[in-house]
């Protein structure tokens, strides 16, 4: 059996015939978003011709990579596309998915940043069930694991130790996995392992079931080591850099006034949403007839990728219009899009299961915030609530790390955002 790393890589006039037709994109269709000659595309297939950077570039553009796919794919076409280093694989440790990261790429390229230039070495990600958080800390950990040839150490969501490995790592990550799971493991015994190597570890929905381990003692003793731990709420650790992942953009009261398709087209909700609704109805494409529905339907879902997703899947046998005009309550029964089989489950049924792990006090405050139709600043709500400033600022730390509620920072105030979907769980 050939392992992964020495595969051979894909040229890249196979990379781009493979994008093209992933794409749903002729030659002449691709020619003409990317302003270069079909002559020149059918050339650069076949083999004949080299490409030059601008030219990939705007193949890139055109064909709407993001992240590590255009990274992946610059490097094919500039000759530096070859296999890498089994350490830096980041098909051996980091979960796959077989559908693009959408609108995620400002939140990535931060995470790397931080990390690579060791401004921080641990970051926690939170947020609403279904914000994407596993998918985002996948994307950043795949990026840097390519970039910097840093092995990534994959613990939670149910995963093993990958085959890849080797030998070398594969201890490590049972250690690891012994030490933040249950304790079981001598922290000091895991960080002889570690030493001054740098690795990656994520810590992804751990500390949702227990309290993890050890991790600021691996922190403190290892200066090679990154974290980053995905999970409901923040975490409590000296140091990190506490990230709540909101839900993508959606399209504002006043999207007919930019006129264009093409910008309503670019709002990431509405990417999201049309890219999975393409795979359900091969060759849709967004026009005027459907734009209205679509902003409805995003802004109801408030741009949370795992439920416009299961909305796309819906679009198997409900129109789009249809679905936009299902209030928040019955969209929430839809079924969810990635689930294991066999297993029943709905989009609105994490959000459920959230609010119910919310301590009392949180949990109360929530169903008090959720009367009032507008948003509110903190003021007013302590006002209106008729709490003690301080009291609301505490139990609102709960809801806005989890996402229960966002805040929004404008010139003045901070006003704060019920989602509809967690009202409707409310309600």
């Amino acid at each position: 059996m050939v392992h992964p790393a020495e595969a051979q890589a894909p040229s890249f006039p196979e990379l781009l015939r493979f994008k093209r037709v992933q794409a749903g994109l002729t030659q002449r269709t691709l020619a003409d978003l990317s302003t270069i000659s079909p002559r020149t595309i059918r050339a650069l297939e076949s083999g004949r011709v080299n490409a030059r950077m601008q030219t990939v570039r705007l193949l890139a553009d055109a064909l709407g990579l993001e992240g590590l796919a255009r990274e992946l794919f610059v490097g094919a076409g500039l000759g530096s596309g070859g296999p890498a280093p089994v350490g830096a694989d980041p098909c051996l440790a980091v979960p796959r998915s077989v559908n693009a990261l959408i609108g995620r790429d400002v939140e990535v390229r931060a995470m790397v940043g931080a990390l690579e230039s060791d401004h921080r070495r641990m970051i926690s990600l939170s947020g609403l069930a279904g914000v994407g958080k596993s998918r985002v800390a996948a994307e950043t950990a795949a990026r840097l694991s390519s970039r910097r040839g840093w092995p990534v150490l994959w613990i939670g969501s149910g995963t093993a130790a990958p085959d890849g490995l080797g030998t070398s790592f594969g201890p490590l990550l049972r250690s690891l996995r012994l030490l933040v799971e249950s304790g079981a493991q001598d922290v000091s015994a895991v960080c002889r392992l570690i030493g001054r190597h740098e690795v990656l570890v994520v810590l992804d929905g751990v500390a949702d079931a227990r309290e993890p381990v050890g991790v600021e003692e691996l922190l403190a003793y290892c200066p090679g080591i990154r974290v980053i731990s995905t999970s409901r709420a923040p975490w409590n650790v000296a140091g990190i850099q506490g990230t709540v992942l909101a839900p993508l953009t959606v399209p504002g009261p006043d999207w007919e006034a930019a006129g264009s398709l093409d910008v309503l087209a670019a709002v990431p909700s509405v990417r999201l949403l049309m890219d999975r609704l393409s795979e359900v109805r091969p060759g849709f494409v967004l026009g005027r007839a459907d734009a209205g529905a679509a902003v409805r339907l995003c802004r109801t879902l408030d741009g949370l990728p795992a439920a416009l997703e299961a909305a796309a899947a819906g679009c198997g046998v409900l129109s789009l219009h249809r679905l936009a005009d299902m209030p928040a309550a019955q969209l929430l029964e839809l079924p969810a899009a990635t689930r294991p089989a066999g297993v029943p489950g709905t989009i609105g049924r994490p959000i459920r299961t959230g609010v119910e792990r919310l301590n009392p006090g949180p949990r109360a405050l929530l169903g008090e915030l959720a009367c009032f139709d507008k948003a509110l600043t903190v003021c007013e709500a302590a006002e209106f609530l008729d709490r003690p400033l301080t009291r609301v600022v505490d139990g609102l730390g709960a809801l806005t790390g989890g996402g229960f509620v966002r805040a929004a920072h404008e010139e003045a105030e901070t006003r704060l955002h019920l989602p509809n979907l967690v009202r409707a769980v409310l309600a």
